[in-house]
């Protein structure tokens, strides 16, 4: 006897092209004033019942009251408590015009004998004129007006490109900044005078 294997056949639905229809919601407006709405009905619901602290009166708090008693003084001098009280006014502005500072003529003398500085900055120092000229003419395309200076320094001349002067201290430093943030080398020189 033979047996034959029974096959079956699967049925395939097709699906058929086209858009499935679009629920229909309701729009966020409404949405939030449900939500609202709900939220303000367990808000009356709860303060009904009690679940809600009612505010206290800040009048029926009761007021602590001072009952002053004698101090022995147990110290035969009869000295007295230093108790300070607290100020409320703070009248700065009017006492600091009634006070007055007196300065020695020795204490103005001392700032007197300060010499004023004059700042330079160096870019560089070379042997060869040739190589100060061209970063001198690379400073110039930045916008900046450097000059060389020569000196004669162990029997060999050098050629400094420098930047300046200035008089002050914060005029060189932002300089000094400004420069380096263009890609130079920048040394600040002081010279008293």
């Amino acid at each position: 006897m033979v047996t034959k294997k029974k096959t079956s056949k699967k049925k395939t639905k097709r699906k058929v092209a086209g858009r499935a229809a679009p629920k229909k919601r309701l729009p966020g407006w409404i949405l939030l004033l449900l939500g609202m709405l709900f939220g303000l009905v367990v808000a009356v619901i709860g303060y009904v019942n009690g679940w809600v602290p009612k505010p206290e009166n800040p009048n029926s708090k009761p007021v602590a009251q001072v009952i002053e008693t004698q101090k022995e003084n147990t110290i035969e001098d009869n000295s007295e408590d230093l108790a300070i009280e607290p100020q409320d006014n703070f009248d700065f502005y009017t006492t600091l015009q009634d006070m007055e500072v007196e300065i020695d003529a020795e204490d103005l003398a001392q700032t007197d004998t300060r010499k004023p500085s004059t700042y330079y900055i160096q870019l560089g120092a070379f042997k060869r004129i040739e190589d100060a000229e061209t970063l001198k003419a690379k400073v110039a395309f930045s916008g900046i007006s450097a000059f060389i200076e020569s000196n004669k320094i162990k029997g060999t001349i050098w050629h400094r490109v420098r930047i300046g002067p200035y008089t002050s201290s914060r005029k060189v430093d932002v300089a000094k900044r400004n420069l380096q943030k263009s890609g130079f080398n920048a040394m600040i020189i002081r010279q008293s005078q």
